[in-house]
């Protein structure tokens, strides 16, 4: 059998899947070790070398869960920093004692050559990126979209090349809109969205709403003084004391609602998923070949397959 490796599979040669051998990475995936939180991220485990935006609006917890989540994977071996362009390192250093994540590395860093230069130097598994609008660079001769691309690229290219994980916290509006332009959400491996749950600001809803390498999921998680509690609350509106289970995904809440082919205003009626995380997990469904799309515009009907 000939054997071929990825460097030599290119979009003009074509390859039979049984003659392309699958890199060691994809069997390197590591976890957290809390079941829950392993859960919300996908449920297979970190792929070396991903890169994932995390965003919510300001003060809904993002640092919080990243500092906690670093720390659960320290606690696993892992070695991992917070590299923060947007707060000192005391006040980094207070919320990071506040909720025991004492063992996680911290750094003021905004240039992404001197990113480069610490992941390259210490060999970081994993680390997160506070926040993408405060990473700059030190080259000069670059327009602003031209920086914001050449920014992006060295990011990607430099957790690939270094197996390195790669959180970038991103911020958005209260209506779940990114701030600013989409280019990195386009670039990344899996996307994550946190807000507070409509029902109850003691809770956080953790969202993915793209992920090449896991499942996307929903899971909400207890928040507090003492930061997240990494059990997920379970959805009871339906279920006895006796049968209640995790709250289920909203990929899955969407496929549970298509007994009949329905349009997008339909889906948002019977499933009270709102339409700013929709239109995603639909065309995520779309591509993996679960459910169908049949018309055009407010009209098109979506079917499961």
């Amino acid at each position: 059998m000939n054997v071929l490796n990825n460097e030599t599979t290119t979009t003009m040669n074509f390859a039979r899947v049984s003659d392309i051998k699958i890199p060691d990475i994809y069997f390197r995936k590591f976890k957290t070790g809390i079941a829950d939180l392993d859960e919300a991220f996908g449920g297979e485990g970190f792929l070396p070398g991903a890169v994932m935006t995390l965003a919510a609006p300001a003060g809904v917890g993002k640092s919080i869960l990243s500092l906690q989540l670093l720390q659960a994977l320290e606690n696993t071996g892992k070695k991992t920093a917070f590299i923060s362009g947007e707060e000192s390192l005391y006040q980094v250093c207070f919320a990071a004692t506040r909720i025991n994540a004492t063992s996680v590395r911290i750094a003021n860093l905004i240039y992404v050559e001197d990113i480069e230069q610490a992941v390259t130097e210490h060999g970081f598994n994993f680390i997160v990126l506070d926040s993408f609008p405060t990473i700059r660079t030190k080259r000069k001769d670059l327009k602003a979209r031209e920086r914001e691309t050449y920014i992006i690229g060295k990011l990607v290219s430099l957790a690939k090349a270094r197996e390195t994980c790669m959180l970038i916290i991103q911020h958005c509006t209260k209506d779940g809109k990114y701030v600013g332009r989409t280019e990195l959400v386009h670039s990344v491996d899996a996307q994550y969205t946190l807000q507070k749950n409509p029902d109850d600001y003691g809770l956080r809803d953790l969202i993915a709403v793209k992920n090449r390498f896991g499942q996307c999921s929903f899971t909400t998680f207890p928040f507090g003084a003492q930061g997240y509690t990494f059990e997920a609350v379970e959805d009871t509106s339906n279920e006895t004391p006796m049968t209640k289970t995790k709250k289920t995904s909203k990929a899955d809440i969407i496929l549970e609602s298509l007994t009949t082919p329905k349009t997008v205003a339909q889906i948002v009626e019977e499933t009270n998923v709102s339409g700013s995380y929709l239109t995603n997990i639909v065309r995520e469904l779309t591509n993996q070949g679960k459910i169908k799309k049949d018309g055009r515009g407010a009209d098109a009907l979506y079917s499961k397959i």
